[in-house]
């Protein structure tokens, strides 16, 4: 039978990882303002593909309705 040593007994093996301190850290999470700049992105991207899509569009309505007219002397 195997005996344990006493616990609490000698020197504290790793005495930076005992410090109070090192109680605040914690995994690698981005910041929450990071996260609100990363959903700014995202939005001001969406907005601007679909304000081009709204351009394209118009400009096929261009060629396709007005330019026929123009032509043709209306």
């Amino acid at each position: 039978m195997k005996k344990n040593p006493p616990k609490g007994s000698g020197k504290i093996r790793n005495y930076i990882a005992r410090n109070p301190l090192m109680g605040k850290g914690g995994a690698h999470v981005k910041a929450k303002s990071g996260k609100r700049f990363l959903n700014k992105q995202k939005m001001r991207k969406e907005v601007r593909e679909w304000r081009g899509s709204r351009d394209t569009y118009s400009l096929v309505v261009a060629v396709r309705f007005i330019l026929p007219l123009t032509l043709a002397g209306f």
